[in-house]
């Protein structure tokens, strides 16, 4: 995958911007410049974000959108609870803020001028607004740990058409990497991109023992 001087330089704006407004672009923005490009590859069309912080990764793809003059809505699911995600990550080591609320996700995103419509809900079960959207990304950086990973990829499998980013497929957290390897190895998904902590996933037709019509991702 090229990574486009555009994502390059929105990664580089909202990191930056994120931080001199008091929040934060989860591990300072590395992954930024991938998803920007994998959207952006995509075309037109929708885009759904889980777990959406300060708004740095639905900002960026909102902006890298708006620059390249692509169709589509940025949504962002998180149902911001910051008890239960302060809980989480305690003992992680990790010193930057690690919540923030719906207002700063709105409040970032008027700063940066893009309009992000908000789902303020878990992503599992799937949220009932979005039961019948069809996105063309998505973006997958919520729960890391135990089942959260895998129920984020199985009820996106279905509803994404094109590419499904992930953040921290790294050692540190083997539900993400568990949650990847399954599903590069799946038949309607494939590996398409990896580099350090960002994995994307590509959509494929199913193969020609599956595309007699009884096969639907969805329903798995």
């Amino acid at each position: 995958m090229r990574i486009l001087t555009e994502a390059l330089e929105v990664a580089t704006e909202v990191t930056k911007a994120l931080a001199e407004r008091g929040g934060r672009a989860a591990d300072n923005g590395v992954s930024l410049p991938f998803l920007g490009s994998m959207a952006a590859l995509a075309g037109d069309g929708d885009h759904v974000d889980i777990g959406a912080l300060y708004g740095a990764s639905a900002i960026t793809v909102a902006l890298v959108k708006k620059r390249l003059g692509l169709k589509g809505d940025v949504y962002c699911i998180d149902p911001y609870d910051a008890e239960t995600r302060d809980r989480k990550v305690h003992g992680t080591g990790l010193s930057s803020p690690v919540s923030a609320t719906a207002e700063e996700l709105l409040k970032n995103a008027e700063f940066f001028e893009v309009k992000l419509k908000l789902i303020q809900k878990l992503s599992h079960p799937w949220p009932e607004e979005l039961k019948d959207n069809v996105f063309a990304t998505a973006y997958i950086d919520g729960d890391h740990g135990g089942e959260g990973p895998m129920n984020d990829f199985l009820n996106l499998r279905g509803r994404v058409t094109d590419y499904i980013g992930t953040d921290n497929v790294e050692s540190e957290y083997p539900s993400v990497v568990d949650m990847f390897l399954f599903a590069a190895n799946t038949d309607d998904w494939f590996l398409f991109y990896k580099n350090f902590i960002f994995g994307a996933l590509r959509r494929i037709l199913p193969s020609r023992s599956l595309s007699a019509g009884q096969y639907n991702p969805a329903e798995e």
